[in-house]
């Protein structure tokens, strides 16, 4: 879902299905690009692409990529940073990459969480 260029990570904009030997192949288009693909199409016999389809990344999506980018993580961990631009979901364990994000994520929520009963303790005690 993402890939590494240029020292930042970038959203890929589309996949590929094709059949090599065989299988049905699916994968995002990364850094290759689109007409990487094709070349290799000509070039290879056991490779026919069935199609290319567009990813529409979504904002929350998007949002995550920009707090990847901000962490500066290089390559290396692409497939653990796209798990979680793509479904929000943080890694398991404690040693990761994106250990300080989760912990800052955790403590907003708490001091959301906090606010929030502060607030429904005062309204019950006013009576109202």
């Amino acid at each position: 879902m993402i890939f590494y260029k240029n020292r930042k990570w970038h959203m890929c904009s589309e996949k590929i299905r094709y059949m090599q030997h065989g299988e049905e192949i699916e994968q995002f288009v990364g850094a290759e690009g689109h007409d990487w693909w094709i070349d290799f199409e000509q070039k290879h016999e056991h490779t026919e692409i069935i199609e290319f389809v567009d990813v529409v990344a979504t904002n929350e999506q998007l949002a995550r990529l920009d707090e990847v980018n901000q962490l500066n993580i290089g390559d290396g961990f692409g497939e653990m940073l796209g798990n979680y631009v793509r479904d929000g979901i943080f890694p398991d364990g404690f040693t990761h990459p994106l250990r300080n994000l989760q912990l800052q994520k955790e403590q907003e929520l708490q001091d959301s969480y906090l606010l929030d009963l502060d607030f429904r303790q005062s309204i019950t005690e006013m009576g109202v």
